[in-house]
């Protein structure tokens, strides 16, 4: 499996706190069955700020360790970038930015209670430069929760969407857990990640047999493995139109209405 998200350099964020963990969530990850990870810390505009550069020198040290000590896991770079109109002070590392510096592909974080107009316009800016954004965790988001249609917008507008295994295994509650099904049922999900911040994080492998209980084998492989394989690899994607969501109504639901 290839964890496309995860939070695994030191003392960077709101992540590993040492090599230690990092350490720690390697082996982890690796032991539920991941071979490659992308080290993706957090870049946020005045909050979040440590260097591409010295980012990548922390990557490398781990790198290192990490093939010292034989954990069969390949670490990759990237970073998640928070989307606000100050993204584009780091224009001349956004290559650096991307998903295995493949200058393809870039994770992004939106605000969790609602989303900006401003969003629209930083989504287009990046592909300008051809580079696609991969939504972050949308299940997470207030405006998904209320209606996963919302995520179409995204969809529509040829972004990625990733969703969090944590998410589907009800780590983030109930209603997070619901809008992730409603998400892969609806072919409103193109990669499940990890989003690991410590070593007590749930590791992507662990939801294997869960993603596939939702969609199936086949697809379970794609969220998994083929579709992360391609963005390391700078490929286009081939993504499932999808499904529009329709909540189901039970009898008292119906009964409401007709009393309205």
């Amino acid at each position: 499996m290839i964890d496309i998200h995860a939070h695994i350099i030191p003392d960077v964020d709101d992540g590993a706190e040492s090599m230690e963990d990092s350490i720690a969530m390697l082996r982890k990850s690796a032991a539920s069955g991941v071979n490659t990870i992308v080290a993706t810390p957090h870049l946020l505009p005045g909050s979040y700020m440590v260097s591409v550069d010295g980012c990548d020198e922390i990557l490398l040290k781990l790198r290192n360790l990490a093939a010292e000590l034989n954990i069969p896991i390949e670490i990759l770079s990237g970073r998640e970038c928070y989307l606000t109109p100050e993204i584009f002070e780091f224009e001349k590392d956004l290559h650096k930015l991307t998903i295995n510096n493949a200058g393809k592909y870039i994770l992004v974080e939106l605000p969790f209670h609602d989303t900006p107009d401003y969003v629209y316009q930083l989504i287009f800016d990046f592909q300008m430069k051809g580079i696609t954004p991969i939504i972050a965790h949308p299940e997470r988001y207030h405006d998904v929760i209320y209606d996963p249609n919302f995520v179409r917008t995204f969809i529509e507008k040829d972004c990625l969407i990733q969703v969090n295994i944590g998410s589907v295994l009800g780590k983030y509650g109930s209603e997070v857990k619901k809008t992730s099904y409603v998400l892969l049922e609806n072919r409103m999900a193109h990669i499940v990640a990890s989003d690991m911040h410590t070593s007590h994080s749930t590791p992507l492998g662990s939801g294997v047999d869960a993603v596939s209980e939702i969609v199936g084998e086949e697809e379970s492989r794609n969220l998994l493995y083929r579709r992360s394989k391609a963005l390391i690899e700078g490929r286009v994607l081939a993504i499932p139109e999808p499904l529009d969501y329709r909540p189901k109504r039970n009898f008292w639901n119906l009964w409401g209405l007709l009393g309205e």
